[in-house]
Parts: C-alpha cells; structure tokens; sequence
C-alpha cells in the first residue's frame, strides 16, 4: 500500500505492522479464547518498546509495548495488529493505558469482531483526540485471528480438518491400519495443527483402532497438552485406551441420550466432561448442538483427526471450516478406507471445494489447505 489515504501515507506503517504481525504470531496456541495480538511503540522512526499477547489473562500486547518504551511512549506512534480493546475483562481497558501513555496516534491492523469493541475502541480514542489509521494490512492481521474471529460471532469452534491419504484417495488399509501413510515431516507439521488448536477431536472408531493420545510433541510445547475430544453416540469406548487416562478436564466425549447412564455417570466419576446430545435422525450425535455447546465451554477451535464417518458428518452439516490434505505417493486400492465415506455427490456441481488453497511441501508428501464453504 503506497498510496495516501485521506491525508495519511499508510506505506510508512507498514514496516512497523509487519514486526507486529510477527510479535502476534508468538502467541499463536497460547491466548485462547483470546486473540494474538502484537503492538510496537514507534518514535523517530524506530521502535523503543514491543509486545505481544502471551496467554489470556495476562498482560495485552499494547500494555507490554507502553510499558517497555515508558516515558518515549509520549508522543509516539502504537502500531497493534487488532483494535484495542475498550472493555474492562481480566484486564483493564487497553484504550485507557494508550491515552494514560501519552500516545499521539495509534495504527491498527484489523477491528476487534467481539461485539463489546467492534469499532468502539477506535472511536474511543478519537473521541480523546488520538489520531487512528485504520486497516493497515488489515488482511493479513485478520488472517491471524480466524479462529477467534469465528468463536466471538457464533459461539462456535473454528473447526479444521486434518487427514493424511493416499494418492487413490484412502485414509486406511482394509485392515484399519492407516500407520503411517504420511512421513515423518508431515507428522510433525501435524503436530504444529494440534498445538494452534484448543483441541483435537476424533470418532471413537479412530480412539479404537490407532489408541491415541491427542498431544502435543514437539520441542517447547510440552506444556500446550490439548484437550481431547472423542464423538461415540453410545459410549463404547474402552476404559483401557490412553485418552481415558488424561487429567480431569482434558478429555470431552460428545454422546448420545441412547448412551447407557451408568456408563455416562462412570465416565463423569472419572473427572471427564460430557456433552450429550438427543440422537440426530441417523441416531448419531447431533454435531451443530455439540459444537455449541464445547463453544460455552471455551472451545474456540478444534482439529479434527478423523476418521471417515465423522469427517462425512461434518462435511455434510457443513462444519468444517477448514481443511488440511497430506496426500502421499502410496495406493492402498479400492477396499481401502475412503476420506469421506459417507458423502453422497451427485454431479460436480454439487462438489466440495477449497477456497484460498495453499501447498506445503515435506519431502514427498503434499499437504493441501484450504478454507471450506
């Protein structure tokens, strides 16, 4: 953006944005239900002070950066990826500690969606006579925040789903065994999903047959163990699997009332959290309801693993927001277990397409991204 707008040269803030976008990024798996958030204090042209949002309920990105530039936040310029926040939460109103800095003007990248800020932020500090220039890079700070965009405005997860296959299309052998269909570089990438999301959710068909455990496993994110969540309409998962041995509070089963009560007060006895459902019309759970209501529990996004027959519910239902497609150059033939199963199309008009694609290389593998609807 070189262009002036309205008297303002936008292009100089650029810069400036990019080292927020990338402060934000920081944060990325750490903040939830929170957005990331990153901010920089720029005064003759360079920053005296920076920050990002670490973890919900603590310090926001703005009040680190006044904080580390002090007394140079006087007459300077705060460039922050997302509107300020104008509302008194766990913390105190950003707005009032950009105004107590002495801060002359403040750059944002995107509006704050909550609809307790939604432009009130920024109007807020004009109303205070603080110059605001408004929709620096506003894509790419709103790109970062699609997750927590998707929560605040419905009150359900971002879902994304995530699925390794073969060049013929399959999840699994005949036998069930899908270890490993993508290498070990794509594995690891896999883990990086898990670790952006507030949890990873699997059909009772997977608990069973692959035994997971739903973690994170990567160096520095030991502590970003997942909340893991299971779908089985009648609660046949066996007590012996890993997930049945997570901490209370980490692991959800999503059920049905046709579940038997003993074995659902059993589970509840254990520490695990429930979500029980009325049986939709094909006596599964009923997904949309589920997703509601793991949003009421503070479930922002979710990464779904598999298998076939959950992914085809939600990509009937139209609940996945997103996709991620490892395809690996194996044939697994036709008795193979299909990606979407239960997915019925008649003419590719009616095809399941990906919007924004993008591609990721590792080694041989490909995995494909998209957004969905």
């Amino acid at each position: 953006m070189t262009a002036a707008a309205n008297g303002v040269d936008r292009s100089k803030y650029v810069p400036f944005m990019r080292r927020a976008i990338a402060l934000a990024q920081k944060g990325a798996g750490r903040t939830s239900p929170n957005p990331v958030v990153g901010a920089v204090v720029v005064k003759g042209g360079r920053v005296v002070g920076e920050g990002y949002h670490r973890r919900a309920g603590g310090p926001h990105a703005e009040a680190i950066a006044l904080r580390r530039a002090g007394p140079r936040a006087r007459g300077a310029t705060l460039v922050v990826t997302l509107e300020p926040c104008c509302h008194e939460g766990r913390t105190p109103p950003c707005v009032e500690a950009i105004a107590g800095a002495g801060v002359s003007r403040v750059v944002v990248g995107a509006r704050d969606p909550n609809p307790l800020v939604d432009g009130r932020g920024i109007a807020w500090l004009r109303r205070r006579g603080i110059e605001v220039v408004a929709g620096v890079l506003g894509s790419e700070c709103r790109a970062q925040n699609v997750h927590y965009e998707k929560y605040i405005t419905t009150g359900r997860p971002f879902v994304t789903a995530k699925v390794a296959v073969s060049l013929d299309g399959k999840i699994a052998a005949q036998s069930g065994e899908s270890r490993w269909i993508s290498n070990a570089d794509a594995r690891r990438y896999a883990h990086e999903l898990r670790a952006r999301h507030d949890a990873v959710m699997v059909g009772v068909g997977t608990a069973v047959a692959d035994d997971p455990r739903l973690t994170v496993r990567l160096p520095g994110r030991r502590e970003a163990a997942r909340r893991a969540i299971v779908v089985d309409t009648t609660l046949r998962v066996p007590d012996g699997l890993k997930l049945l041995k997570r901490a209370p509070g980490e692991l959800v089963i999503l059920t049905t009332t046709n579940a038997p009560a003993v074995r659902r007060d059993a589970l509840r006895k254990r520490g695990h959290d429930l979500v029980v459902t009325e049986p939709a019309g094909d006596g599964r759970v009923r997904l949309r309801e589920a997703l509601v209501e793991l949003g009421r529990m503070g479930v922002c996004s979710i990464l779904v693993e598999g298998g076939g027959r959950l992914l085809s519910a939600l990509a009937k239902e139209g609940l996945i927001d997103r996709m991620a497609v490892c395809v690996a150059p194996k044939f697994l033939g036709g008795a193979g277990l299909d990606m979407l199963p239960d997915l019925r199309i008649d003419g590719m008009d009616g095809s399941m397409g990906l919007g924004d694609v993008g591609f990721r290389a590792f080694g041989d593998n490909v995995v494909v991204e998209g957004s969905c609807g």
